[in-house]
């Protein structure tokens, strides 16, 4: 037979006593225990960079912007190169898109970046996913369910079929840097150069 705990009343001074707590508290009030670096998160604005405090500072829930820039050069550099093709081009850490010739050498003879230097990324395609009903009715199936009427069947089949021959729906920076061919920076840099000696 167990001990039966005692009877502590609600008045009784063993109840409850009063002591002093060591906290970390943030600007706003909250408590955080021993824990300064999230009373610290939580209380500041900005804070300095770490790798280098000369750096602007910057929001804490952000990251240095000099630092990201330089770890985001590091990466362009170590792309491997390849010949342009007439694929979809992004400017690396960029959202500008040229999906022709046309509108690409527009931008680089209205650039100040000298064509050689221009950081373009070729893109590769996002097509459609195909779809599997089962995960689709995941919610309506009974546990380890599966669907055995053919009508639905047939016609998740037919959708896969035309999803696997669709045309991407979309593009993303892929993991080839561009090189441009030099008939294209040649004609930017003529372009330039005559725009130069119309301006007076």
């Amino acid at each position: 037979m167990s001990a039966q705990k005692p009877i502590i009343m609600y008045d009784a001074p063993e109840a409850a006593s009063l002591k002093t707590v060591t906290s970390w508290v943030s600007a706003d009030g909250r408590f955080f225990g021993a824990d300064e670096n999230l009373a610290r998160y939580c209380g500041a604005t900005h804070r300095r960079c770490e790798v280098n405090p000369e750096h602007p500072i910057y929001e804490v829930n952000s990251s240095c912007n000099e630092c990201r820039h330089v770890r985001r050069q590091a990466k362009f550099a170590a792309m491997p190169v390849k010949d342009w093709a007439g694929e979809p081009l992004v400017s690396f850490d960029g959202d500008r898109y040229f999906f022709d010739e046309v509108s690409l050498r527009d931008y680089l003879i209205d650039s100040d970046i000298e064509p050689a230097d221009v950081q373009l990324c070729i893109c590769e395609p996002n097509y459609p996913r195909e779809i599997d009903p089962e995960d689709h009715f995941i919610d309506d199936l009974p546990e380890d369910g599966e669907i055995y009427d053919d009508q639905p069947l047939a016609a998740f089949d037919l959708l896969n079929e035309m999803i696997r021959q669709s045309q991407p729906l979309s593009w993303s920076e892929g993991e080839f840097a561009a090189r441009l061919p030099q008939s294209i920076i040649d004609e930017v840099t003529t372009a330039r150069a005559e725009a130069c000696e119309v301006t007076p």
